[in-house]
């Protein structure tokens, strides 16, 4: 079995990142839903770490781990 974790790394407004996961992302994600995203993040100013905003995309991937068993 195929575990799947988006993250979505952001630049905060001190010039540090800051790492958000998402375990089993749709199937269907797109780079223009990770730009919404981060744009509507942006805006609205939800998201603060250590009183830090985040101001833009640094990089979005999927990791894809799987585990195959050898002991059966």
């Amino acid at each position: 079995m195929k575990e799947k974790t988006l993250f979505i790394i952001f630049n905060r407004s001190d010039g540090k990142t800051a790492e958000l996961t998402i375990p089993a992302p749709r199937d269907d994600l797109k780079r223009a839903d990770i730009y919404n995203f981060v744009t509507k993040v942006r805006s609205t100013k939800f998201f603060l770490i250590n009183g830090k905003r985040l101001v833009s995309l640094n990089k979005a991937f999927i990791r894809t781990v799987s585990d195959d068993e050898i002991t059966q």
